[in-house]
């Protein structure tokens, strides 16, 4: 008889917690379902697969540290997915730059620190564990919870209010907004792929400007999504002629019509801010405020408006 005795792992009990990991989402799949039952049911992500995919498979995500093509990452506990952090992949303000767009943990999971080991990875994965890499990671929309999470780890902030159009008359050039140094606006081939092959929405896009004019339980709402200040003249007569088109529908039809977009500073002479009980979200109308914040790494954007991250999609 052999004097020799193969040993074998002892088989996981319920006593032996699963080893826990973070690493590209292994399954598309598996992070709908995880949306749909752990953020929102019948989240847009979760119930149209061609919204998911325009989000989390840019042509620019890098499939070396995303085999999938899916710019997420998931929280593992074994096989069991407990948490993700997205990142939309865009050409702008750097050439390789990370929006960052949903990010959620198990409420049972919270204060354990998961939600930070995500930010922490994605942000390796953007800019390098130092943050002196060639890249970028940040985000548009949010809130004075989640500042202290960004400013610890180094990022830049800056608020950006919603601003509203009041005043459709001749005016000078609007002045051009001040961006930072390493910044680069969104190159053409961005803009056709964010306005021109949306699976869901309809832009309209103008000689100085990206509008999406909808009709809704309020009135008429032109959301501004972008206004080109580089363009010789500026963009104030492409603002005026959608205001004053879609102003006179929402009057023929006797509804309440509003033009509104997000900046930092005003966009120029004939914006105002709007006012507190302006409704934000119209599906259904609710008043949410009006200032929300970008944040950034290594720098924050100058130029940051509402076509940015997933600020204008369906819910």
């Amino acid at each position: 008889m052999s004097t020799h005795t193969k040993l074998q792992a002892a088989p996981p009990t319920a006593a032996t917690p699963a080893k826990f990991t973070i690493e590209p989402v292994r399954d598309a799949e598996q992070l709908r379902q995880y949306v749909d039952q752990h953020w929102r049911t019948g989240h847009v992500l979760a119930r149209d697969e061609r919204m998911f995919d325009f989000q989390y498979r840019t042509k620019w995500v890098d499939k070396r540290l995303f085999p999938l093509g899916v710019s997420v990452l998931g929280a593992y506990e074994g096989s069991e997915l407990v948490g993700f952090l997205g990142a939309i992949i865009a050409p702008y303000p750097r050439p390789q730059s990370y929006w960052l767009a949903l990010w959620h943990v198990l409420p049972t999971l919270k204060g354990g620190g998961h939600g930070g080991k995500l930010l922490n990875e994605m942000q390796r994965l953007a800019v390098g564990t130092d943050g002196r890499g060639k890249g970028w990671i940040g985000t548009f929309g949010a809130g004075p919870e989640a500042l202290p999470v960004y400013l610890k780890r180094g990022y830049a902030c800056r608020a950006v209010r919603r601003w509203v159009y009041t005043n459709p008359i001749p005016d000078p050039t609007p002045p051009p907004q001040s961006l930072h140094a390493g910044e680069v606006r969104p190159p053409e081939e961005w803009l056709a792929y964010r306005y021109d092959a949306h699976p869901i929405f309809t832009y309209e896009r103008r000689r100085a400007g990206i509008f999406r004019t909808e009709q809704n339980a309020w009135g008429i709402v032109t959301h501004v999504l972008r206004l080109d200040d580089q363009t010789p003249g500026g963009w104030r007569d492409d603002v005026n002629e959608v205001f004053l088109r879609d102003s006179a529908r929402a009057l023929a039809a006797g509804c309440n019509y509003l033009m509104d977009a997000w900046a930092i500073d005003p966009p120029g002479t004939g914006w105002t801010l709007a006012p507190d009980d302006l409704p934000s979200v119209f599906h259904p109308p609710t008043a949410r405020g009006n200032l929300i914040y970008t944040v950034g790494r290594p720098f924050v954007c100058g130029d940051v408006q509402k076509g940015e991250c997933d600020q204008d999609r369906p819910n």
